[in-house]
């Protein structure tokens, strides 16, 4: 079968590509999640704004590891957020937009794995920000999705095949999700004290 490439990577893989009102920004999705209501993605219409919501996701996710200081512990990662009965508390969870969130906690700890050794090898800092989602939305039943370090790249978003808005619903609420259980449930600051939103201001 054939696949075409219908997502020019440089339209959106870059964190200065510009927002549009109708779409929701990552902070934003977040904050839905957090309110108990489900993002809406409505304005998302074909590969290039997926590729910007998906870009922001991801970026939001590396943000706040980061920020609670788990990039380069791969057990913390997967110890704060590998159970997907958390992420069924959140009224816009279903079991696969939580599974979505568990299976991005996994890629999460072998980003940091893979990057540490790639930074390691080449004795730079590990190139945790060069991680791509691709994804291959292919007619019929088969569908790939991967997470790929790739330390020659910026980072963002690939989209291959046409586009559904299903599937791509599907990976964002479980992205936001995976974002939204890590500021509000693991803490770095002294005392714990820490607000959800003063958390929040930590992602892009």
């Amino acid at each position: 079968m054939k696949v075409d490439k219908l997502h020019n990577d440089d339209l959106v893989s870059e964190r200065t590509a510009h927002p549009r009102a109708d779409i929701p920004t990552a902070r934003e999705s977040v904050q839905s999640i957090w309110n108990r209501t489900v993002p809406d993605y409505g304005g998302v219409s074909d590969s290039a704004s997926a590729g910007y919501v998906l870009t922001g996701l991801v970026n939001a996710a590396l943000d706040i590891v980061a920020y609670r200081q788990i990039s380069a512990r791969p057990d913390s990662i997967h110890l704060v957020s590998a159970d997907g009965i958390s992420y069924l508390k959140f009224p816009a969870a279903i079991e696969r937009t939580a599974d979505t969130a568990v299976l991005l906690s996994h890629i999460m700890a072998t980003n940091a794995e893979e990057g540490k050794a790639l930074g390691d090898l080449m004795g730079k800092n590990p190139p945790f920000r060069s991680l791509r989602i691709v994804i291959c939305s292919l007619d019929g039943d088969v569908r790939v999705n991967r997470l790929d370090l790739d330390p020659e790249s910026p980072g963002g978003a690939s989209w291959y095949g046409p586009f559904d808005f299903e599937l791509f619903n599907e990976i964002a609420i479980g992205f936001a999700l995976f974002v939204t259980h890590m500021i509000a449930n693991v803490f770095d600051d002294d005392d714990g004290r820490e607000t959800f939103h003063e958390s929040l201001e930590w992602i892009s």
